[in-house]
């Protein structure tokens, strides 16, 4: 356990950027020393070592872009999802992964790659490009997830798909072809029994299945699937009773058991739960064939060890560290009562949860009292029990699917905001220390002291978060379009200005695709990492979708309390279809130049529209803050003409200037630029977007007139802090 512990926590050491984590590496150093066993200690150091060698070696490993055009496919690692297909492929003559896309041109080619079952060979045509960051605070890295757990650095649009050769029926081939076969009959049963099964047992997570995990990561019940591996033991129990009733003798059951259980962990996709449980389970049987008396705390951390091998970023996900942290739990928690096991699992899943999902649902003990056993010792059989009866029996599997739905139901009623407590994000620091606080209160004397301590630790994190010091300004990087936040000091204040929103052209039924909104990527992961569940004030600058397509997203999600936007714009009919739901939560303000605004953390003029419209360009709201000794201009996309209008009619000075319409050409003109003496720009606009923003003519007149810009496309989020200092996420 030394050694795990160790290589656990040196792969945070050198594999993150936490300085801090060298703290707990010296802790363990400190607690071996203190066994003064001079073998042990020499031993468990030098393996150390050799471990920090080679966490070292591998974080220096960067492959060169591939050049081949030719991706080795297995039929289980391609998902189509309306036009689009999704690859996972490798490059022929290398062992290099990458993760490429392709646009389906017709249905007869959707209809062809939703029945793939082989394991093909492509020669396609795409350039490679390195997998784009995340470049938002709280944005999910989705290219730090496939570096991390699955070693994929570089990803591939195809243009052109030339031809498609079946693979040579390799012992591999075969088994990711069985895969593939089974999770195609799969959509024979019901839907809820089906996703069920497929993740499950098959250990593959087709995109329905994500409202699931959401919905139980959203009641604090994910680490139900991360301790899922349990339906390997039943498999292997069932195998064995079969076996044995067979007449097997034990000692030929146990060596069956010994080869299957590492093919049924290859099979169903390798997960962390999975080869966690198949190892354990395999470490249990290989010590009853050998007559062997390996403690199970000893069978933990060969796992944990040959998993670091493996996978040295392996506790760098969400699911990674709740399936191993509760696993070592329930060895301590054998002789303890189902309230017990409960109400301690979630104490050390909270940090976890407070640090990845920024929320605590109030009912989590109580649910997860009431779902622990009924997923260990319900949902897992039935949903076996339906899946293979199935087409011997369908009315078998469709009860269990209707109950699966029922619970389902159940649970989403649960997981309504209200019962939602945003906490924001938990700095890692203080989740690591409150997980090592939890754990040491099971065994202290006079536990009621460390339970003080710890809800010190909780009360200080929600306080620092809700009460911050200092207010910023923020500026996503939204893609093509604006979304601009407002922090008030304390969060007395919070004010959003625009929604961001992408452009959906004219598509076919088959072409369009489940997706979340840049707003459920960006905007609220942000707010709620920052403790924020209500926003008071939302300007609308115009009725462009890349300013307010993701507004019914943000009132969907988050508690608003005034909506403002330009007057006339409410009779506007796609403005009418996007707010309609939602037109009785939230009260709904038309302004006009002049109009008073009920912002009171700081100063905030209406400058622009004089006279109501229909919400274009023309019409956009133009506002001017004062803000901690700072004026900003924020312009929407007004175009040259409105900038003349307003030049002529009020004084326009300002510290900060929000560039007009993203950088274009029609707007921040050369007359505009010399009233308002900005002492920097800030420019909001997508990476290669279609339009080419910012303008060429908008950076020369920038250059002439010697003022600075930032750009979200080259800097990522912008934030600007009340104390006058500038921060880019990108550097």
């Amino acid at each position: 356990m030394f050694l795990a512990g160790l290589a656990t926590t040196l792969s945070f050491a050198i594999l993150s950027t936490h300085w801090w984590a060298w703290l707990f590496v010296l802790l363990i150093l400190a607690r071996l020393c203190f066994t003064r066993q001079r073998r042990l200690i020499l031993f468990t150091v030098s393996l150390a070592i050799l471990f920090a060698l080679y966490y070292w070696h591998y974080q220096q490993i960067k492959p060169p872009p591939p050049q081949g055009k030719t991706l080795l496919l297995y039929p289980d690692d391609c998902t189509v999802t309306g036009d689009q297909l999704r690859l996972t492929a490798r490059v022929k003559g290398t062992r290099q992964q990458i993760q490429a896309f392709y646009y389906l041109p017709d249905q007869a080619a959707q209809q062809y790659w939703q029945h793939q079952r082989y394991a093909v060979a492509l020669t396609v045509t795409g350039d490679y490009q390195v997998v784009q960051a995340a470049t938002n605070e709280a944005e999910f890295d989705y290219a730090a997830y496939l570096r991390q757990q699955k070693r994929i650095f570089y990803s591939m649009s195809i243009t052109e798909i030339g031809s498609v050769k079946r693979m040579q029926p390799t012992f591999l081939v075969k088994l990711h072809e069985l895969r593939q076969y089974l999770i195609l009959r799969s959509a024979e049963l019901p839907t809820q029994l089906g996703q069920y099964y497929r993740s499950l047992i098959l250990g593959y997570q087709d995109p329905g299945f994500k409202s699931v995990s959401e919905l139980f990561k959203q009641l604090g019940l994910i680490h139900l699937f991360s301790l899922s591996g349990l339906h390997v033991y039943y498999f292997a129990n069932l195998l064995q009773l079969i076996l044995l009733r067979l007449r097997w003798t034990r000692e030929r059951v146990e060596l069956c058991l010994l080869i299957m259980l590492p093919l049924y962990a290859l099979f169903a996709g390798a997960t962390t739960s999975l080869l966690r449980a198949a190892l354990l389970c395999w470490l249990h049987v290989f010590n009853r064939h050998h007559h062997l008396k390996i403690a199970a705390l000893d069978c933990f951390a060969v796992v944990v060890l040959v998993n670091l091998l493996y996978r040295p970023y392996l506790f760098f996900s969400l699911g990674g560290q709740l399936s191993y942290l509760l696993s070592f739990a329930l060895l301590f928690l054998q002789q303890a009562n189902e309230w017990q096991r409960a109400l301690r699992l979630n104490l050390l899943s909270l940090p976890l949860l407070l640090y990845h999902v920024y929320e605590w649902h109030w009912l989590t003990i109580l649910l997860n009292l009431l779902i622990m056993p009924l997923f260990s010792y319900l949902i897992l059989p039935l949903t076996l029990i339906g899946s293979l009866s199935y087409r011997l029996l369908p009315v078998i599997g469709r009860i269990i699917n209707a109950g699966f739905i029922a619970l389902q139901t159940g649970l989403g009623w649960f997981a309504r905001s209200g019962l939602m407590l945003t906490y924001g994000r938990l700095p890692a620091i203080l989740a690591s220390g409150c997980i090592l606080l939890s754990f040491y209160t099971w065994c202290a004397q006079h536990k009621w002291k460390y339970y003080v301590v710890l809800s010190c630790l909780y009360l200080g994190g929600f306080c620092w978060l809700h009460f911050p010091l200092q207010g910023r300004v923020v500026f996503f990087d939204i893609g093509q379009g604006d979304s601009i936040l407002i922090e008030a000091p304390f969060h007395r204040e919070v004010t959003l200005i625009d929604t961001g929103g992408k452009l959906h052209f004219g598509q076919e039924k088959w072409q369009q695709k489940a997706s979340r909104t840049r707003a459920e990527q960006i905007i609220i992961p942000y707010l709620k990492s920052r403790g924020i569940r209500r926003i008071d004030h939302v300007f609308l600058s115009h009725q462009d979708t890349d300013h307010i397509g993701d507004l019914p997203t943000i009132l969907k999600h988050m508690q608003v309390g005034t909506v403002y936007f330009p007057a006339g714009m409410e009779h506007n009919q796609h403005f009418q279809q996007r707010i309609w739901p939602y037109r009785l939560q939230t009260t709904w303000q038309p302004l006009l130049q002049g109009m008073p605004t009920k912002v009171t953390s700081f100063a905030c003029q209406v400058l622009a529209p004089q006279q109501p419209g229909s919400g274009t360009n023309e019409d956009s709201l133009v506002l001017r803050a004062r803000m901690n000794g700072k004026t900003w201009l924020f312009t929407g996309d007004l175009p040259a003409t409105g900038e003349a209008d307003l030049v002529a009619q009020v004084a326009l000075k300002a510290d900060y200037l929000k560039a007009g319409h993203h950088g274009s050409k029609t707007s921040s003109s050369a007359e505009f630029l010399t009233a308002v003496k900005p002492q920097r720009i800030i420019i909001s606009a997508g990476r290669h977007n279609r339009y080419g923003h910012p303008h060429a003519e908008t950076l020369a007149r920038l250059a002439a007139a010697g003022i600075p810009y930032n750009n979200t496309a080259d800097s990522g989020m912008i934030i600007w802090y009340f104390n006058d200092t500038w921060r880019t996420f990108l550097p």
